[in-house]
């Protein structure tokens, strides 16, 4: 995975791409419902998108892979962060899939040639996927209303496990969760 800097100038030239690209396809899409005002700071409501990011608070994050801080670069099913400590950068990945079934996630990872390896994590079934000849990088997920994972890769040397500081973020949004 390949990642860069988040920028409010990088977000900006990828908006005008966004935009161009759907002007210049003449395309118009009519959504049916009820228009809702977006969420202010002081509005108390909540967008459901974002609220699968938030599993792990940021600086528990930075903390648990070693990082200095990290920045969210990437919102959505998919939550991505990316961080820079004494090892260098780190790539933190987590993606909580509501409709998907562990054993087809496992089947995808071996797949792929991973190495997948059963493990318990907070009372619940999961497994750990590294990939071939990649010691720097580990991923766990786990059985939850679906399937919650969490990604880790250093991409200099690795101060720590990544699969125990993966296993360490995936305790953490099971019990933030039971």
């Amino acid at each position: 995975m390949r990642t860069f800097p988040s920028t409010e100038s990088n977000r900006r030239v990828l908006a005008a791409v966004l935009v161009t690209a759907a002007v210049g396809t003449g395309c118009t899409t009519t959504v049916a419902g009820t228009a809702v005002p977006a969420r202010s700071a002081d509005s108390g409501e909540f967008d459901k998108l974002l609220e699968e990011c938030i599993a792990v608070p940021d600086p528990t994050i930075a903390d648990t892979v070693g990082a200095d801080l990290v920045d969210q670069y990437f919102y959505g099913a998919v939550c991505m962060w990316t961080g820079i400590g004494a090892a260098g950068l780190i790539d933190v990945t987590f993606a909580w899939f509501e409709d998907d079934a562990l054993s087809r996630e496992r089947e995808l990872a071996e797949r792929l040639g991973y190495a997948t390896e059963n493990v318990p994590v907070a009372g619940t079934t999961a497994f750990l996927s590294r990939r071939p000849a990649d010691p720097s990088s580990c991923g766990i997920s786990a059985a939850y209303s679906g399937v919650i994972t969490w990604w880790v890769q250093y991409r200099g040397t690795s101060p720590t496990d990544p699969c125990a500081a993966a296993t360490e973020l995936a305790e953490l949004t099971l019990q933030r969760n039971q």
